[in-house]
């Protein structure tokens, strides 16, 4: 059975896991906590109305951190960070160019599960 994660309140009483300390960097969390809240509602609210434009699943211990670096060198910053019991899920937030001046948003939507015989990252990704 997997072992269950240990949790902490941060400073503005939000869950952390000092597991996660090595994949969510500083300026991540710094990010998270500035982001409009409003602004992440609506994202939620559109992400959820739809189905994913990209999805893929991985197994295996390296593709978390290989997703994380992926989604950071591409310009996506952390909106939101849910934390479970052998899991967690980070959405991930991005402006991108578009045709004619139009920006593009883009929403990832990472989730790692941590199972018997190993873990599983999975990545969804909304274009809107």
């Amino acid at each position: 059975m997997p072992a269950r994660l240990a949790k902490r309140e941060d400073s503005v009483g939000q869950e952390e896991d000092s597991r996660f300390d090595e994949h969510i960097h500083e300026a991540d969390r710094q990010h998270l906590r500035a982001f409009p809240r409003k602004r992440k509602a609506t994202l939620m609210e559109r992400i959820r109305a739809r189905e994913p434009d990209k999805s893929e699943q991985l197994e295996g211990s390296a593709h978390l951190e290989k997703m994380l670096l992926r989604l950071r060198r591409d310009g996506y910053a952390l909106i939101d960070l849910q934390l479970h019991d052998t899991a967690f899920s980070s959405v991930w937030y991005r402006k991108s160019g578009g045709v004619l001046d139009w920006r593009r948003t883009e929403v990832s939507l990472v989730i790692w599960e941590l199972q018997e015989h190993g873990s599983t990252t999975t990545a969804q990704t909304w274009l809107l």
